[in-house]
């Protein structure tokens, strides 16, 4: 047995996978979800509950991404840009 199969990470991770694929097989068999867009049945959406989930999947992994991105870029304000200089003349360490 390869070592990677015994890391702790790869046994979760494939418990994981394995658990999301029962869940979306599994929801996959039920009838359509309605999303009632206006009130009155004047629109309403129905969807397959396995793209419903599919879909909040890929927007919270995308949604995650964006906001670690804008989190860690660079900031490009000019107010922190440099950092203030020291004086040339040499300061006095007497203490008054």
């Amino acid at each position: 047995m390869p070592a990677f199969v015994k890391n702790p990470k790869f046994i979760i991770g494939t418990i994981v996978v394995v658990w999301v694929a029962y869940v979306i097989y599994a929801n996959f068999q039920i009838d359509m979800v309605t999303f009632y867009l206006l009130p009155f049945n004047i629109l309403k959406l129905q969807l397959r509950l396995s793209a419903v989930i599919i879909g909040a999947a890929i927007f919270g992994s995308v949604a995650t991404i964006v906001i670690h991105w804008l989190w860690v870029r660079p900031s490009n304000s000019s107010s922190a840009a440099t950092a203030p200089t020291s004086p040339s003349a040499p300061r006095s360490s007497t203490v008054a």
